[in-house]
């Protein structure tokens, strides 16, 4: 460098001879000075670039490569465990390697005006280097803190990924790392680098940044086991052992001892038919005749604590009842009947309706993380009723006991389940076997009772064993 260019890249704080070891080199232009930045790959120089010293003026070789500058040193083996710094221009670069961050590389071009959203050639210098800038400790991407260095910022840890990325908040009156170099000397690029924070990351967090958790209520039953609000239970059975009769009985009792109220999904059960004689047999505890003043009672008592989602004969017609439709109602059922518990019985009744690429598993996998949202988001416990597949028969031709991975369609109603439920029937006894409880202190262990159903009170009582 001849001497006016010598003058001019100390005046940025940049040390002369470590700007010629960079290969940094001058002359004349149209009777302008100016300097030239080699790109080199591999020891290689495949571009230039030029900048006037006089003016704000940049050029690049028309056929020049585009790469990072200083990108032999992501190969550099003796240096793997250093972090790497990637800056906007090549000034800021040497700022950063001149306070010992030897492992630092700056973009070809600049920032853009805007982000550069999707694939774009702008970016596919960053393809043969990614790997390695990936396999460092971390990344410091160090752009300019004005708008064009936010975008620059955004578009590099996209395609880098935010989980290995940091930034860096400048000091007051310094826009790049080279500012920070003229106003506090190394010591200021030193600290600028080493206050890097982690780009915000929803959904990875310490232990202190995390927000309590709000108590979710747990009522005790008449059953062996809890009900927590906010979780997911699946019952099966065999077709007529008493599933449906069973979480009838479990609601019931939940709005009698606890308060809770329940919206009934039932799609084999009418409401005006099979719902009010069942809850108003429940209550009145009897199939006798029934006074008008048991079953006013009984009335008011339904009317207090169930809801209930049925499609119309217009609606079936018109619309799939399908999973978007039945979570629409649920919603409904929560605000504007205060429900607590949501019954979905049975769950195979529903329009299932996927998408051509999506198999069934694939689809019931997605249905249970929904439910399980939902349940989380409205506070409500949700109970899906689910036939299982065709069972074999044993020997004496009775039905094999299920499993929870003998529901139709897929293991995961057995996996994601928070309460895995069976009821069995043999003989005059019904087994209850609660064949999965993921939080046993919580909600009780895996175990299996007998009880007896009683038909004149619509209740299952339990048998001493």
């Amino acid at each position: 460098m001849d001497e006016k260019a010598t003058r001019w890249i100390e005046a940025r704080g940049i040390d002369s001879e470590i700007a010629t070891r960079f290969g940094i080199k001058s002359f004349q232009k149209s009777g302008k000075s100016w300097i030239s930045i080699p790109f080199l790959e591999d020891g290689e120089p495949v571009n230039h670039k030029f900048r006037c010293i006089e003016e704000k003026a940049f050029y690049q070789e028309p056929d020049g490569k585009k790469c990072f500058w200083n990108v032999d040193v992501l190969h550099d083996k003796t240096l793997f465990d250093q972090p790497v710094v990637i800056t906007e221009g090549e000034f800021d670069a040497i700022s950063a390697i001149q306070s010992g961050f030897v492992r630092t590389i700056s973009v070809p071009d600049g920032a853009p005006a805007k982000p550069v959203e999707g694939d774009s050639a702008k970016y596919d210098y960053l393809d043969k280097s990614v790997a390695a800038i990936r396999n460092s400790p971390f990344v410091v991407i160090a752009a300019d803190g004005d708008q064009p260095g936010a975008n620059l910022l955004h578009d590099l840890s996209l395609r880098i990924g935010r989980e290995h990325c940091k930034w860096v908040a400048y000091p007051k009156g310094c826009k790049d790392l080279n500012d920070a170099l003229k106003a506090y000397g190394q010591r200021g690029v030193v600290e600028t680098i080493n206050r890097a924070q982690w780009l915000k990351l929803d959904g990875v967090y310490k232990m202190s940044e995390l927000p309590p958790l709000a108590e979710r209520a747990i009522y005790k039953t008449d059953f062996h086991m809890n009900i927590r609000l906010g979780d997911f239970t699946v019952v099966t059975g065999i077709p007529g052992h008493g599933k449906s009769t069973w979480v009838n009985d479990l609601c019931c009792r939940l709005a009698t001892q606890h308060g809770l109220k329940t919206a009934f999904a039932s799609f084999e059960q009418h409401p005006r038919q099979d719902h009010l004689r069942n809850l108003r047999k429940w209550f009145i505890k009897g199939n006798h005749r029934w006074t008008a003043q048991e079953m006013s009672a009984a009335d008011a008592w339904i009317e207090k604590h169930f809801s209930f989602i049925y499609p119309t004969e217009a609606q079936s017609e018109e619309e799939d009842i399908s999973l978007p439709w039945l979570l629409e109602k649920c919603a409904a059922s929560v605000v504007r009947h205060g429900a607590n518990v949501i019954v979905v019985d049975p769950w195979n009744e529903l329009d299932h309706v996927r998408r051509r690429d999506q198999t069934m598993t694939d689809y019931v996998s997605e249905a249970i993380k929904r439910f399980k949202q939902f349940a989380r988001l409205y506070n409500v416990h949700l109970i899906i009723v689910a036939h299982p597949t065709k069972l074999k028969a044993e020997k004496d031709g009775r039905l094999s006991r299920p499993t929870l991975y003998d529901i139709s369609d897929s293991a995961n109603w057995a996996n994601k389940a928070d309460l895995g439920i069976v009821i069995y029937k043999d003989g005059t006894a019904t087994h209850l076997d609660l064949q999965k409880s993921r939080y046993h202190e919580i909600l009780g262990k895996p175990a299996s009772a007998e009880y007896s159903f009683n038909p004149i009170i619509n209740r299952f009582e339990y048998v001493e064993i």
